[in-house]
């Protein structure tokens, strides 16, 4: 019987309808694959850089340890920023002009929002720094950026902000690099400092998601980042855990990422490993420093020659760093700015350190005490041992690099005085690049990690700095490089190569030529498709 034709509409609709739902059906199905597969391969990256809990994780605490930066450079944003060799980069300012020696103009950033939704603009800029300048809130990062007197806001112009030092600071925009980091204004004023410590909020690549005490640090993806190609992982967490299993982490699976691996473990990894590392080393501006007391028998320049002509640095080249590193004359590092690299090291001459001792008529044997950070514990009694073949008893107390910074930094911005140590041992990088970043933090008397207290350095020091004109500023830097070694300011040991394991399935090519976790290392981090 022939089918009407309002009968062939209804097939041909219930047809229509039908595949119409099927592909609705496959469509949302291939969603829902999609979506799980998505959920699967999303990427996190596992470090091991802390052994304890760091001291704070935002840019305006009372405390001050460089190794927060390595969380904190990921959270927040300076106005400018130092790449992984070095140059100055536009960060949350695109550009900037000197109008005289002491005042600075910055263009920022439109189009900006911190991460809990707050437009950033030159009230923000402002807030931080005024933050950072008023002496009550005693924030740890104050000295870095002492050369700053004041921030003005520029009438109708939000987006551009004046900075003005007190005096010429050739060093001035390197300070901004970690240490000027832009905080919320209407975030902080709204839930409170103690609130915004536990929950920081930035601009940076990388929101703060959670901080489980003494195990791990959780950040995720900024998918609204000003660099709209970054960062390219979901996930970064820092796992806290004592640096003696950062390989067994590894070989478990738990670790993707030691940025600063011990020498002796090397061989260790890469055997184990199955080839799912890749190492990475380069020589960075990093040392284990040595700072001394100038009381006492180390107020003696001789005394402090002659305990420098008792290091064997070879013996902390092959012994605690296993070949990754280089012996150093001073405080400056070989690709420093300012640092005098014509200098010689003091030789390893334990005789010479005798004469010295004699000559001064000091009498062994002689004793002093050292607070050590633990990372730096088998050069400290690399330098134990040398001291002791000239009748110097040096008694070591080790620690976290966390508690270090307790009772050196803290207890000296707490109550105003050197620690009751005769040496202070820790391994530090220089974020900064530039020689008078170590020479301010480790030996200016008003620093709170130094325990010298020489007012020709200092002024020696705040005289390099206030040379603006670049190729003067390096000369005057570099003659206060070999003051530094001539008055052996320091236990000189050496400059290191850093060692770093990465798992193959992450692609991180570099590292930073400063030895800190420069936050371009985990934006830049992708993950190795299969």
């Amino acid at each position: 019987m022939p089918i009407k034709g309002n009968s062939k509409i209804r097939i041909l609709t219930r047809l229509l309808l039908t595949r119409t739902f099927l592909w609705l059906l496959l469509v949302s199905l291939l969603g829902f694959f999609n979506n799980k597969m998505a959920k699967a391969r999303t990427s996190q990256i596992n470090i091991a850089y802390f052994s304890v809990d760091p001291l704070a994780i935002d840019p305006l605490s009372r405390a001050f340890d460089p190794d927060s930066y390595a969380v904190i450079s990921q959270i927040f944003d300076p106005l400018v920023y130092l790449d992984l060799e070095g140059n100055l980069q536009p960060a949350l300012a695109t550009h900037w002009e000197q109008l005289s020696e002491t005042r600075w103009k910055f263009t920022l950033r439109r189009n900006i929002q911190f991460h809990n939704g707050e437009p950033f603009n030159a009230k923000s800029v402002k807030f931080t720094f005024d933050y950072i300048l008023n002496p009550s809130n005693n924030t740890g990062n104050r000295w870095i950026l002492n050369s700053l007197k004041s921030t003005q806001l520029v009438k109708n112009e939000p987006y551009q902000i004046i900075l003005e030092t007190h005096a010429p600071d050739g060093m001035f925009l390197n300070r901004l690099h970690l240490f000027g980091s832009i905080c919320p204004p209407d975030y902080i004023k709204k839930k409170g400092f103690k609130y915004f410590q536990q929950h920081p909020v930035g601009t940076g690549p990388f929101k703060f998601h959670h901080w489980n005490k003494q195990t791990s640090i959780q950040l995720i993806k900024n998918s609204r980042y000003w660099k709209r190609q970054q960062p390219h992982l979901d996930k970064v967490n820092f796992v806290i855990h004592p640096k003696e299993q950062w390989v067994e982490l590894f070989l478990n699976n738990q670790v993707d990422f030691i940025p600063n691996l011990s020498g002796n473990k090397t061989r260790e990894l890469m055997r184990k490993a199955n080839d799912q590392v890749k190492i990475i080393k380069r020589p960075v501006l990093a040392s284990y420093w040595v700072l001394l007391k100038n009381e006492g028998l180390l107020n003696n320049v001789n005394f402090r020659k002659a305990l420098n002509y008792a290091i064997n640095k070879v013996d902390i080249v092959h012994f605690s760093d296993f070949g990754n590193s280089l012996p150093l004359s001073s405080l400056g590092k070989k690709g420093e700015f300012g640092a005098n690299e014509n200098l010689p090291p003091y030789s390893f001459n334990r005789e010479k350190a005798k004469e010295l001792l004699a000559q001064e008529n000091i009498t062994p044997p002689i004793k002093l005490t050292a607070l050590v950070a633990d990372i730096a514990e088998t050069t400290a009694y690399i330098i134990k041992n040398n001291l002791e073949k000239i009748g110097v008893e040096l008694d070591l107390e080790i620690v976290s690099r966390t508690e270090w910074s307790n009772r050196i930094v803290v207890h000296k911005m707490k109550t105003g005085k050197r620690a009751d140590y005769d040496l202070a041992i820790n391994l530090v990088d220089n974020p900064t690049y530039h020689l008078a970043f170590h020479a301010g933090i480790f030996l200016d008397s008003n620093s709170p990690w130094s325990l010298l207290s020489m007012p020709e350095f200092d002024s020696r020091l705040k005289e390099a700095l206030q040379i603006t004109d670049k190729e003067q500023h390096k000369l005057a830097l570099q003659a206060l490089d070999t003051f530094i070694h001539e008055k052996a300011l320091m236990l000189f040991t050496t400059q290191k190569i850093i060692t770093v394991a990465i798992r193959r399935n992450f692609n991180i090519q570099e590292f930073s030529r400063s030895g800190h976790l420069n936050y371009e290392v985990l934006a830049k981090a992708k993950v190795v498709e299969e």
